[in-house]
């Protein structure tokens, strides 16, 4: 019994810090360091080949082209996701979101986004060690309509163990999600939501931002 009110505290301990520290940058041994994430969506173990066959169709047309990578928001909401009930000793396990990175790159008439996610896997009271999925919704918005232009919905997976502590870290990255190329501010055009899917999609209409030229 003893045991059972200690994990209990350790949850409900574990559960604040996880509200209090959504936007730290690190949890250390829980999550990848930001460093990594970063390092996991470059577009530098692409292909070199393929990358100097982008390089010279932008020179082709008129020199090399940069452009401006949206910013990824977490959507309101979405950063968690319990299972089991709302009161801690009801909690099975929780899936939480700490960290996100991304990288642009041109290619031709279009550019590429690729998204990295990070986070944990904490088991509650109610729950017990092993693997368990999370549903992760990636979107990009067109912020002149609010409307998504892609959505994706993925499978985020972790296994925690009474050898880790009942709790995992898990990472994900996206494949490349392609857009045409209009101009360098695809920022001012475009924003990047992920979080854990709650059955809609995240396309609340956000002002567009004025480029400064």
């Amino acid at each position: 019994m003893k045991r059972k009110a200690a994990r209990r505290s350790a949850f409900v301990a574990i559960a604040i810090l996880g509200g209090s520290c959504a936007a730290c940058s690190t949890i250390e041994s829980v999550v990848p360091s930001p460093s990594t994430l970063a390092s996991l969506v470059s577009f530098g173990a692409t292909d070199q080949s393929a990358a100097n066959g982008a390089q010279t169709a932008s020179l082709e047309n008129g020199g090399p082209k940069e452009v401006n990578c949206p910013q990824v928001e977490i959507q309101d909401g979405t950063s968690a996701m319990r299972v089991g009930g709302d009161a801690n000793q009801a909690v099975r396990y929780q899936f939480d979101i700490l960290e996100t990175a991304r990288e642009c790159k041109v290619e031709g008439a279009q550019f590429a986004i690729k998204v990295g996610v990070a986070g944990r896997l904490l088991i509650g009271p109610a729950g017990s060690p092993g693997a368990y999925s999370a549903p992760l919704r990636v979107v990009v918005r067109d912020d002149s309509t609010g409307k998504p232009v892609i959505s994706k919905l993925y499978k985020v997976a972790a296994e925690a163990t009474a050898a880790t502590n009942l709790r995992a870290p898990f990472q994900f990255v996206s494949e490349p999600l392609m857009l045409p190329y209009v101009h360098k501010w695809a920022d001012e055009d475009y924003t990047i939501l992920v979080g854990f899917d709650a059955g809609h999609e995240p396309v609340e209409k956000r002002a567009r931002k004025k480029r400064s030229h």
